[in-house]
């Protein structure tokens, strides 16, 4: 829900705030400066309610209360990743409180191939990155240049003290490709969003029924290194704290028509991904149509 606020001088005064108020204040500023903005951009409201209706089928009062639930719980998260940011990764690691599912991940990392961490737009991503650098995962997050250089640079400085990498992707960028795989020959870690692919970079895929683009890059870099592909995600539970989980490695195929089976390997990754929004619409973070012509 990018606005005038999405810039380096935003996001330093971000970071001055979280570093003088407890908490709490923080999430209620981050609940109530998230409802303003969303109830002045009726594009948001649009695309926001088109993608939540195809998930949950919701309409009407219903479907308003969980778009509202949504933006409450994105200041939430953006408050925290300014609380994340103003202290030490150990302090902001301690935000999750209960985690399963660790065993897949270090079975992804004793194949010696790599992992490829998928996620989305849910929960609290970048919270995941703290938790595994933590915990002696060489990591590496892929992702899109912010909207100046200076906010970049903010931004992967922000994450080299959290002890994570990051490869930039995008125009410009053309070696980001190889970076990816000699990582993945150095059997670290990749951590990727898939459910929002940036232009030319998706693979067509039925998501809820529907024809959507879903990021190609995991299964094309499983073709090249077979490395281990795991979904994990970070979520914000009702008492305020955050639990992690990794599912089981993504079984990729192989065929003779390398194309093909990457369509379809994108498709088992949509296809899991499915179920998890399903089970916490109101944060899946996504305000620009994932459906054209449905918002």
């Amino acid at each position: 829900m990018a606005n005038a606020l999405y810039c380096l001088s935003g996001f330093r005064a971000g970071l001055a705030v979280a570093r003088v108020l407890p908490r709490p204040a923080g999430q209620w500023l981050g609940r109530t400066i998230g409802s303003a903005a969303y109830s002045r951009r009726a594009e948001v409201q649009a695309a926001l309610r088109a993608n939540l209706h195809a998930v949950t089928g919701k309409e009407g009062p219903a479907l308003d209360a969980l778009c509202q639930e949504n933006v409450r719980n994105f200041g939430r998260m953006v408050a925290d990743y300014f609380y994340c940011a103003s202290r030490k990764p150990a302090e902001a690691a301690r935000l999750v409180q209960r985690w399963r599912g660790f065993e897949h991940l270090e079975a992804a990392r004793s194949a010696g191939k790599g992992v490829i961490i998928v996620t989305g737009h849910l929960g609290h991503w970048e919270l995941g990155g703290i938790l595994l650098a933590e915990r002696g995962f060489r990591m590496t997050v892929i992702t899109l240049d912010e909207p100046s250089t200076a906010l970049t640079q903010w931004r992967d400085d922000y994450r080299r003290r959290a002890g994570i990498g990051t490869i930039a992707v995008g125009p410009g960028r053309a070696f980001a490709f190889v970076e990816m795989i000699q990582a993945l020959r150095r059997n670290e870690c990749l951590a990727m969003l898939v459910d929002r692919p940036y232009a030319g970079t998706g693979s067509p895929v039925s998501f809820f029924g529907r024809d959507a683009q879903f990021s190609s890059g995991p299964a094309l870099l499983w073709q090249h290194t077979g490395a281990a592909i795991v979904p994990a995600f970070v979520v914000r539970e009702a008492d305020g704290v955050y639990s992690s989980f990794a599912d089981p490695i993504v079984e990729m195929e192989s065929g003779p028509d390398s194309r093909l089976a990457q369509q379809e390997n994108t498709q088992r990754l949509a296809s899991t991904f499915e179920e998890i929004i399903c089970r916490f619409p109101e944060q899946w973070f996504n305000y620009t149509p994932i459906w054209p012509g449905t918002a």
